[in-house]
């Protein structure tokens, strides 16, 4: 009998400050300890679309409460073997920028050893854990193509 590995969907939030910030969480626990990530999670059964989940993680991880209509498709995370404990991970990145008003308000939850407000320009591979570097070069492209405001 054939069995066949399980796909994990899974959801990120790319969150900038002005424009030129991300919010990261510096991770508790393996795997990546103590590596960059932005903030998201596994998609729930009770989730009725990819954006509606991203917004529930974003509030679970980082107390960012924000509506699914200010979060926009970013990318499509899917290296081969970007998380170890997952044959098969497709995450989904969005993106939402906020004031430094909002920022203040958000604070690290229980799988996060800090939250952390990196310049979206400096970041390099080596900083972030599973592939969201890809959705930074992503993130840096979108805003590179943004006319300025």
């Amino acid at each position: 009998m054939e069995t066949r590995s399980k796909m994990i969907v899974t959801v990120d939030g790319a969150i900038t400050v002005d424009g030129t910030r991300l919010v990261l969480i510096r991770r508790a626990k393996p795997p990546f300890q103590d590596k960059l990530v932005l903030p998201g999670g596994h998609v729930d059964e009770t989730d009725a679309t990819l954006v509606e989940a991203c917004a529930r993680e974003l509030a679970e991880e980082i107390g960012l409460v924000i509506s699914a209509d200010r979060l926009s498709l970013l990318t499509v995370l899917n290296e081969p073997g970007a998380d170890p404990r997952y044959p098969i991970r497709v995450s989904v990145a969005f993106h939402a920028n906020i004031r430094a008003s909002e920022f203040a308000a958000l604070s690290a939850g229980s799988d996060a050893a800090s939250l952390e407000l990196a310049e979206l320009a400096s970041l390099t591979r080596s900083q972030l854990g599973f592939d969201h570097y890809d959705a930074v070069l992503a993130l840096r492209e979108r805003l590179a193509s943004q006319p300025v405001r």
